[in-house]
Protein backbone atom coordinates (compact mmCIF):
# COMPACT_ATOMS: atom_id res chain seq x y z
CA UNK A 1 0.00 0.00 0.00
CA UNK A 2 1.80 3.24 -1.30
CA UNK A 3 0.22 6.43 -0.29
CA UNK A 4 1.19 10.04 -0.74
CA UNK A 5 0.58 13.22 1.49
CA UNK A 6 0.37 16.75 -0.38
CA UNK A 7 -0.98 19.64 1.02
CA UNK A 8 -1.61 21.38 -2.72
CA UNK A 9 -1.80 24.95 -1.50
CA UNK A 10 -4.82 25.93 -3.04
CA UNK A 11 -3.37 25.71 -6.42
CA UNK A 12 -5.96 25.27 -9.28
CA UNK A 13 -3.26 23.99 -12.01
CA UNK A 14 -1.51 21.55 -9.85
CA UNK A 15 -3.12 18.45 -11.39
CA UNK A 16 -0.65 17.28 -13.56
CA UNK A 17 1.82 17.65 -10.98
CA UNK A 18 -0.47 14.80 -8.72
CA UNK A 19 -0.73 12.67 -11.57
CA UNK A 20 3.31 12.85 -12.67
CA UNK A 21 3.86 11.92 -8.53
CA UNK A 22 1.36 9.09 -8.53
CA UNK A 23 2.82 7.44 -11.63
CA UNK A 24 6.57 8.35 -10.95
CA UNK A 25 5.76 6.74 -7.08
CA UNK A 26 2.98 3.75 -8.06
CA UNK A 27 0.69 5.36 -5.82
CA UNK A 28 -2.13 3.30 -4.64
CA UNK A 29 -3.99 6.00 -2.60
CA UNK A 30 -3.53 10.13 -2.40
CA UNK A 31 -4.45 12.39 -0.09
CA UNK A 32 -4.52 15.88 -0.53
CA UNK A 33 -5.30 18.78 1.59
CA UNK A 34 -5.88 22.42 0.67
CA UNK A 35 -7.47 20.64 -2.69
CA UNK A 36 -9.15 23.00 -5.56
CA UNK A 37 -8.34 21.85 -8.38
CA UNK A 38 -10.90 19.68 -10.99
CA UNK A 39 -10.72 15.90 -9.52
CA UNK A 40 -12.54 14.72 -12.28
CA UNK A 41 -9.77 16.04 -14.83
CA UNK A 42 -7.14 14.42 -12.50
CA UNK A 43 -8.71 11.34 -12.97
CA UNK A 44 -9.52 11.77 -16.54
CA UNK A 45 -5.74 12.38 -16.53
CA UNK A 46 -4.27 9.15 -14.91
CA UNK A 47 -6.96 7.07 -16.56
CA UNK A 48 -5.19 8.29 -19.90
CA UNK A 49 -2.06 6.98 -18.15
CA UNK A 50 -4.23 3.39 -17.69
CA UNK A 51 -4.69 4.05 -13.65
CA UNK A 52 -7.79 3.42 -12.35
CA UNK A 53 -8.58 5.62 -8.91
CA UNK A 54 -11.67 6.60 -6.95
CA UNK A 55 -12.41 9.50 -4.98
CA UNK A 56 -13.44 8.44 -1.55
CA UNK A 57 -16.25 9.75 0.89
CA UNK A 58 -15.25 12.21 3.22
CA UNK A 59 -18.14 13.89 4.72
CA UNK A 60 -17.48 16.83 7.20
CA UNK A 61 -13.61 17.12 6.05
CA UNK A 62 -14.07 19.67 2.79
CA UNK A 63 -9.66 19.83 3.64
CA UNK A 64 -9.11 16.22 2.91
CA UNK A 65 -9.62 14.91 -0.84
CA UNK A 66 -9.01 11.56 -1.08
CA UNK A 67 -8.73 9.41 -3.77
CA UNK A 68 -7.81 5.47 -4.56
CA UNK A 69 -7.13 2.20 -6.51
CA UNK A 70 -8.83 -0.06 -3.84
CA UNK A 71 -12.57 -0.77 -3.67
CA UNK A 72 -13.49 -1.58 0.09
CA UNK A 73 -13.03 2.07 1.58
CA UNK A 74 -15.19 2.70 3.84
CA UNK A 75 -15.64 6.41 5.94
CA UNK A 76 -15.42 6.36 9.48
CA UNK A 77 -15.38 9.43 11.68
CA UNK A 78 -14.97 13.07 9.75
CA UNK A 79 -14.87 16.19 11.38
CA UNK A 80 -12.76 19.58 10.34
CA UNK A 81 -9.36 18.26 10.83
CA UNK A 82 -10.07 14.57 10.42
CA UNK A 83 -11.13 12.03 7.88
CA UNK A 84 -10.99 8.55 9.43
CA UNK A 85 -11.02 5.59 6.28
CA UNK A 86 -11.53 1.63 7.02
CA UNK A 87 -9.74 0.12 4.34
CA UNK A 88 -10.43 -3.51 3.38
CA UNK A 89 -12.40 -3.43 6.77
CA UNK A 90 -8.51 -4.08 8.68
CA UNK A 91 -6.66 -0.92 8.11
CA UNK A 92 -7.66 2.46 9.72
CA UNK A 93 -5.99 5.35 7.62
CA UNK A 94 -6.33 8.80 9.02
CA UNK A 95 -6.22 11.71 7.30
CA UNK A 96 -5.37 14.86 8.63
CA UNK A 97 -5.14 18.56 8.12
CA UNK A 98 -4.44 20.39 11.21
CA UNK A 99 -4.79 23.87 12.11
CA UNK A 100 -1.76 26.35 12.04
CA UNK A 101 -0.40 28.34 14.72
CA UNK A 102 -1.06 31.51 12.83
CA UNK A 103 -5.13 30.37 13.59
CA UNK A 104 -4.88 28.49 16.72
CA UNK A 105 -3.84 28.87 19.91
CA UNK A 106 -1.94 25.31 21.16
CA UNK A 107 -4.45 24.69 23.76
CA UNK A 108 -7.14 24.91 21.54
CA UNK A 109 -5.54 22.63 19.18
CA UNK A 110 -4.41 19.99 21.97
CA UNK A 111 -8.49 19.96 22.00
CA UNK A 112 -8.89 19.04 18.53
CA UNK A 113 -6.11 16.16 18.69
CA UNK A 114 -7.39 14.40 21.64
CA UNK A 115 -10.89 14.15 20.08
CA UNK A 116 -9.68 12.62 16.86
CA UNK A 117 -7.38 10.09 19.11
CA UNK A 118 -10.69 9.36 21.26
CA UNK A 119 -12.37 8.38 17.95
CA UNK A 120 -9.22 6.44 16.39
CA UNK A 121 -8.86 4.45 19.84
CA UNK A 122 -13.22 3.70 19.58
CA UNK A 123 -12.80 2.64 16.09
CA UNK A 124 -9.76 0.53 17.01
CA UNK A 125 -12.00 -1.17 19.78
CA UNK A 126 -14.63 -1.49 17.64
CA UNK A 127 -12.98 -3.34 14.31
CA UNK A 128 -10.81 -5.24 17.21
CA UNK A 129 -7.77 -3.75 15.26
CA UNK A 130 -4.98 -1.47 15.63
CA UNK A 131 -3.41 -1.11 11.78
CA UNK A 132 -3.66 2.56 12.25
CA UNK A 133 -1.96 4.42 9.89
CA UNK A 134 -2.38 8.69 10.59
CA UNK A 135 -0.95 10.98 8.25
CA UNK A 136 -1.13 14.39 6.84
CA UNK A 137 -0.14 18.31 7.88
CA UNK A 138 -0.08 18.22 11.20
CA UNK A 139 1.17 22.21 11.26
CA UNK A 140 4.17 21.38 13.69
CA UNK A 141 7.35 19.39 13.84
CA UNK A 142 7.68 15.68 15.47
CA UNK A 143 9.35 17.34 18.43
CA UNK A 144 6.55 19.46 19.14
CA UNK A 145 3.78 18.84 21.47
CA UNK A 146 1.15 17.67 19.72
CA UNK A 147 2.62 14.93 18.30
CA UNK A 148 4.97 14.04 21.55
CA UNK A 149 3.25 14.49 24.25
CA UNK A 150 1.52 11.64 26.37
CA UNK A 151 -2.22 13.00 25.90
CA UNK A 152 -1.83 14.11 22.00
CA UNK A 153 -0.41 11.74 19.64
CA UNK A 154 2.26 10.51 21.60
CA UNK A 155 4.44 9.74 18.31
CA UNK A 156 7.78 8.76 19.21
CA UNK A 157 11.08 8.35 17.06
CA UNK A 158 12.65 5.29 18.36
CA UNK A 159 10.35 2.14 17.80
CA UNK A 160 11.57 0.20 20.36
CA UNK A 161 10.00 2.47 22.79
CA UNK A 162 6.57 1.90 21.69
CA UNK A 163 6.61 -1.49 21.80
CA UNK A 164 5.48 -1.57 25.14
CA UNK A 165 2.11 0.20 23.26
CA UNK A 166 1.19 2.09 26.01
CA UNK A 167 3.35 4.36 28.86
CA UNK A 168 2.11 5.48 32.28
CA UNK A 169 1.70 9.33 33.68
CA UNK A 170 0.28 10.36 36.55
CA UNK A 171 -1.68 6.67 36.77
CA UNK A 172 -2.97 6.81 33.38
CA UNK A 173 -2.01 4.78 30.35
CA UNK A 174 -1.01 6.28 26.87
CA UNK A 175 -1.03 4.38 23.61
CA UNK A 176 1.79 5.32 21.64
CA UNK A 177 2.72 5.84 17.56
CA UNK A 178 5.32 5.04 16.45
CA UNK A 179 7.15 8.11 14.32
CA UNK A 180 9.51 7.33 11.41
CA UNK A 181 9.49 10.94 10.38
CA UNK A 182 12.21 12.23 12.69
CA UNK A 183 14.62 10.32 10.09
CA UNK A 184 14.69 12.88 7.79
CA UNK A 185 15.69 15.99 9.38
CA UNK A 186 18.13 17.87 8.24
CA UNK A 187 20.72 18.38 5.59
CA UNK A 188 22.36 14.77 4.87
CA UNK A 189 19.83 14.50 2.58
CA UNK A 190 17.43 16.78 0.20
CA UNK A 191 15.40 17.83 1.16
CA UNK A 192 15.37 18.49 4.56
CA UNK A 193 12.31 19.16 5.55
CA UNK A 194 8.25 19.61 3.99
CA UNK A 195 7.90 23.54 4.66
CA UNK A 196 10.55 26.38 5.06
CA UNK A 197 9.58 29.39 6.96
CA UNK A 198 11.64 32.02 7.36
CA UNK A 199 10.60 34.14 10.15
CA UNK A 200 12.31 36.55 12.52
CA UNK A 201 11.35 34.20 15.81
CA UNK A 202 14.07 33.65 18.42
CA UNK A 203 13.79 30.42 18.13
CA UNK A 204 13.59 29.03 14.36
CA UNK A 205 14.89 25.44 12.51
CA UNK A 206 13.84 27.06 8.70
CA UNK A 207 13.14 23.77 7.58
CA UNK A 208 9.85 22.07 9.65
CA UNK A 209 8.26 18.54 9.00
CA UNK A 210 4.65 19.58 9.31
CA UNK A 211 3.83 16.88 6.76
CA UNK A 212 3.97 13.74 8.26
CA UNK A 213 2.87 9.72 8.46
CA UNK A 214 2.61 7.76 11.98
CA UNK A 215 2.10 4.53 12.46
CA UNK A 216 0.77 1.98 15.61
CA UNK A 217 4.00 -0.19 16.76
CA UNK A 218 1.99 -3.48 15.36
CA UNK A 219 2.67 -2.14 11.86
CA UNK A 220 6.43 -1.79 12.09
CA UNK A 221 7.35 -4.66 10.27
CA UNK A 222 5.48 -3.85 7.32
CA UNK A 223 6.50 -0.47 6.92
CA UNK A 224 9.60 -0.19 4.29
CA UNK A 225 11.99 2.80 5.90
CA UNK A 226 13.72 2.96 2.30
CA UNK A 227 10.55 3.89 0.86
CA UNK A 228 9.87 6.66 3.08
CA UNK A 229 10.73 9.86 0.96
CA UNK A 230 9.95 14.06 0.90
CA UNK A 231 9.29 14.43 -3.10
CA UNK A 232 10.31 17.39 -4.82
CA UNK A 233 10.21 16.07 -8.17
CA UNK A 234 7.23 15.54 -10.51
CA UNK A 235 8.22 13.96 -13.72
CA UNK A 236 10.82 15.80 -14.83
CA UNK A 237 9.32 19.32 -12.97
CA UNK A 238 10.98 20.04 -9.86
CA UNK A 239 9.13 21.22 -6.84
CA UNK A 240 11.44 23.13 -5.19
CA UNK A 241 12.25 26.64 -6.94
CA UNK A 242 15.90 26.28 -8.47
CA UNK A 243 17.15 29.70 -6.96
CA UNK A 244 17.15 28.83 -3.77
CA UNK A 245 16.51 24.87 -3.09
CA UNK A 246 13.10 26.07 -0.99
CA UNK A 247 9.60 24.93 -1.61
CA UNK A 248 8.38 26.94 -4.96
CA UNK A 249 5.32 28.64 -3.84
CA UNK A 250 3.57 28.89 -7.34
CA UNK A 251 3.09 25.10 -6.95
CA UNK A 252 2.95 24.61 -3.19
CA UNK A 253 4.51 25.70 -0.29
CA UNK A 254 4.60 22.53 1.26
CA UNK A 255 6.74 18.94 -0.55
CA UNK A 256 4.74 16.36 -0.65
CA UNK A 257 5.68 12.89 0.97
CA UNK A 258 5.03 9.31 0.61
CA UNK A 259 5.33 5.93 1.99
CA UNK A 260 4.62 2.55 1.68
CA UNK A 261 3.30 -0.34 4.52
CA UNK A 262 2.92 -4.25 2.84
CA UNK A 263 -0.34 -5.45 3.46
CA UNK A 264 -0.35 -8.21 6.20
Amino acid sequence: MRIIFWNTGKNARINPYIRDIIIDNKVDIAILAEYQADISNLKDMLFAYGISMNQYLSPGCARITLLGRYENVKPAFQNTYCSLQVIRDKYILGSLHLPSKTYCDRRKKDIIIREIIYEIQALERTLLCENTIITGDFNENPYESGCLAADTFHSLPCYTETERKYREVLRNRFKMFYNPMWNLFGDFSFPPGTFYYNGNNAENPFWNIFDQVIIRPCLRENFIDSELKIIYKAGEECLADKKNNRPCKKISDHLPIVFEVKEK
